[in-house]
C-alpha cells in the first residue's frame, strides 16, 4: 500500500490522516510539509492519525521524529499523534516534550480529539 496523506481543516485544529507503508524519510518529509502548511494556514493545533500506517520504526527513528517535530512544529500550541497500541513507545513524545513541544501520543483517535480541543 503506498504512503498517503489526507488533510482536513476544522475550526479548532487540522487533522492529518496518514496510511500505507511509511519510511523514516517519508515521515521526515511529512513533518517538514506539515510545518510549512500549518504555518501558512495559521493552524495552532494538529492531530496526526497514524493508525493506517504499515511498518515498524526503530528506537532511533522514534527519537529523530520527536526531535524533528520539536524543531519544525514549535509554532503549534498542541500536537497529538495517534498510533496503534502495539506501536506505542512514547519515545517521540518524551523527546519532543523535553524540548518544549506540547506533543502527546494516543492509541485512540477519540482521546486525541478530546485532548486537542481542551
Amino acid at each position: 500500500m503506498p504512503f498517503q496523506v489526507r488533510v482536513s481543516r476544522n475550526p479548532e485544529f487540522v487533522l492529518v490522516e496518514v496510511s500505507g507503508q511509511a519510511s523514516m524519510a517519508e515521515l521526515a518529509a511529512l513533518i517538514v510539509t506539515m510545518s510549512e502548511q500549518t504555518k501558512t494556514a495559521g493552524d495552532k493545533r494538529a492531530v496526526v492519525n497514524l493508525l493506517g500506517v504499515v511498518g515498524t520504526l526503530s528506537f532511533t527513528d522514534h527519537f529523530q521524529i520527536g526531535h524533528h517535530v520539536s524543531r519544525q512544529m514549535r509554532h503549534l500550541e498542541k500536537l497529538a499523534s495517534v498510533v496503534p497500541p502495539d506501536k506505542i513507545t512514547r519515545t517521540s513524545e518524551k523527546v519532543a516534550t523535553s524540548m518544549g513541544m506540547n506533543l502527546r501520543v494516543f492509541t485512540r483517535l477519540e482521546e486525541a480529539l478530546a485532548w486537542i480541543v481542551e
